[in-house]
């Protein structure tokens, strides 16, 4: 069993950067601009004497490389990132990397296989990656697709194209490999319908190298074998922060979500696991600096609770038979993911590292599996919670449909004594459909609520917290705590204006049709 850090090769000027979210931007750009939200919020951090290093200077990954060793850990999983027709993005550290056979840093890739959208693309919520809501803007002569890189997975031609790039990396003798195979993760395995094609392609290509095939992990894949995988991943905090905390901005801190480091800890440590699945652990996660109030924070961290959290972890994993631990991250500063010192914890993070390995190699240390059990109906309820809000989108999405069906309009459904001035509450999936159709039927829209930060090129987004335009309706859209929403609204514009949801206009303009 190895442990391994995910490594973000994004610190080095490119210019789709410069371009898209300002010149010189990297996420120290995002790191250095981060507030404290709320009282205890660890905001900004701050490397180590302030060392925001460039990934073009040799040194630097030279000394990531010295560190990772000294504390334990085995190798670097370097995100790639790899789109429609060839086309690469912060690929340079990488391919430095190939070029500096003296830097000892055994590394495999990480595919990243998601579209680069602005928070208003036209895709839907999840389908694309907002890289940093917080610093959207158009560039002149941008589109209002809000799709900055596309991803396609094309044929096979493009699947050969992508492996013969892939070659020199994966006869590297540092290149991590299972036996005889190199190890590639995808990231996102629901995505690539073609996967096992592609996976079929890529290993006789392989063997025709002399090597044995791709050891091909999934990230938070259930079904890793219909889709022709080796194995899947756990990657945290990801898949436990989806499976337990369903809640969004119930939390009191104004942020998306906020979670107790100590508690999803637990989950993580004793939710049920197969045999042979590759395991996650993560030092932190707060990514309000690219997301401010539309951001998740998961407070409380120490770097006790994070060694405690790897041992665990390591004695789980040697039982389970995993070939790997994935520590996420090495260095994503922008989302509070990293082992890398700074000056609130020194190295701490990673000298846990160490005692984890040493304690999870005493026989003093034990796994309570009867633990497992609880965990189980946690889990079951924050199911039983997704479900519910799921089945309200598909009730409204019917709803939406059959009004259209009998060529009727939303608008159909406002209150007769409703003025004509119009906000929406929430452009997540639902918003983003209903400002394009409110903009159709030529309606008053005078802007639009939600906590995420970033902008939409259709109508004006104002926080919560911020003055609102007086308007005279409200439609919330979203699916959780409607009446809290309604009853903070209500304090906040007075008794001239109404609040409904989504699906009250719509069933009010389905009787009118």
């Amino acid at each position: 069993m190895r442990i391994i850090a995910m490594y973000l090769p994004q610190y080095h000027r490119v210019p789709e950067n410069d371009k898209w979210w300002g010149e010189g931007f990297t996420d120290w750009v995002a790191v250095k601009a981060a507030r404290p939200l709320f009282d205890g919020h660890e905001q900004p951090n701050v490397p180590l004497n302030h060392n925001y290093y460039d990934l073009m200077d040799k040194t630097v990954m030279q000394q990531q490389a010295n560190l990772m060793k000294k504390y334990s850990i085995d190798g670097m999983c370097i995100y790639h990132y790899y789109f429609k027709d060839g086309r690469k993005i912060l690929e340079k550290p990488a391919e430095n990397l190939l070029r500096w056979k003296d830097i000892d840093m055994p590394f495999c890739f990480s595919w990243a296989n998601e579209s680069w959208v602005r928070s208003w693309s036209k895709m839907s919520e999840g389908e694309g990656n907002p890289w940093s809501a917080k610093f959207d803007r158009k560039y002149s002569g941008e589109d209002d697709s809000g799709i900055l890189l596309e991803q396609d997975y094309g044929s096979k031609q493009d699947w050969i194209n992508h492996y013969e790039y892939l070659r020199p990396f994966f006869m590297d003798p540092r290149y991590i490999k299972v036996g005889n195979s190199p190890v590639f993760m995808f990231y996102k395995t629901d995505k690539i319908s073609c996967i096992k094609e592609m996976l079929d392609v890529w290993n006789e290509l392989a063997r025709s190298d002399g090597l044995d095939g791709i050891f091909s992990i999934g990230a938070n894949t259930r079904d890793y074998k219909t889709k022709g995988l080796s194995c899947s991943t756990l990657q945290e905090p990801q898949d436990t922060m989806s499976r337990f905390f369903t809640g969004k901005f119930d939390n009191g801190k104004g942020v998306m979500s906020a979670i107790d480091y100590s508690e999803i800890c637990e989950k993580m440590i004793f939710k049920p696991t197969e045999e042979g699945q590759c395991l996650g652990a993560f030092p932190g996660y707060d990514d309000t600096p690219r997301r401010e109030n539309g951001g998740s924070v998961v407070y409380g961290r120490s770097p006790e609770l994070f060694e405690h959290l790897m041992t665990q972890i390591i004695v789980k994993a040697r039982k389970m038979k995993s070939p790997f631990v994935f520590i996420n991250a090495w260095n994503e500063w922008g989302e509070g993911m990293y082992l890398e010192p700074d000056e609130r914890y020194g190295y701490k993070f990673l000298e846990a590292v160490s005692s984890a390995v040493k304690k999870a190699s005493s026989s003093n240390v034990t796994f309570d599996y009867k633990k497992q059990i609880l965990i189980l109906s946690d889990e079951n309820r924050a199911i039983q919670k997704t479900c519910d809000r799921y089945h309200g989108y598909w009730e409204i999405m019917d709803e939406w449909i059959r009004l259209m069906e009998n060529d009727g309009r939303i608008s159909d459904g406002f209150p007769e004594d409703s003025g004509k001035r119009v906000m929406i509450y929430g452009i997540g999936m639902l918003g983003k459909h209903l400002v394009k159709q409110l903009k159709k039927e030529k309606v008053n829209l005078i802007g639009a609520i939600d906590n995420k930060a970033g902008s939409n090129p259709d109508v004006q987004v104002f926080r919560p917290t911020e003055k609102l335009p007086d308007p005279d309706l409200i439609i919330v859209t979203v699916q959780y705590d409607y009446s809290g929403i309604k009853q903070k609204l209500a304090k906040k514009v007075g008794d001239n204006c109404i609040i409904l949801s989504l699906d009250e206009i719509l069933r009010l303009a389905l009787e009118r049709n």
